[in-house]
């Protein structure tokens, strides 16, 4: 390779590198999403829910779930959404379970949680 070719070769990389670091989505970003979202919840529930959370996926969860079921504590709500990796998949299993099987919010948050401890 000459010269150029290498240079324009790490110009490259560093290039990529970057702009993926500029994409990054992190925990403290979805405590920002759901401190927007919920001015009020309190900071350890903020950050059960965004704990681990690498992708906007449980504040949104956190946003939807509020929306189709208004009566959802904050607690339940948290435990829903912690760790949803796919926070539709979540919503709409969290309604099936409601309004097809008939099951108390406890039981559709524990069916449908991704982190949800199950004993």
């Amino acid at each position: 390779m000459h010269r150029t070719q290498v240079l324009s070769f790490i110009f490259l990389v560093i290039t990529m590198v970057q702009g993926t670091f500029a994409f990054a989505y992190d925990p403290t970003d979805c405590l920002n999403d759901v401190a927007e979202l919920d001015p009020k919840i309190n900071i350890g529930s903020a950050t059960e829910l965004c704990s681990g959370a690498w992708t906007p996926e449980p504040a949104k969860c956190y946003g939807l779930v509020s929306k189709i079921d208004e009566g959802i504590i904050r607690g339940i709500a948290v435990e829903l959404c912690a760790g949803s990796l796919n926070s539709e998949n979540t919503i709409a299993c969290y309604i099936k379970a409601s309004a097809e099987r008939k099951l108390n919010r406890g039981l559709s948050t524990t069916l449908c949680s991704a982190r949800k401890s199950k004993n």
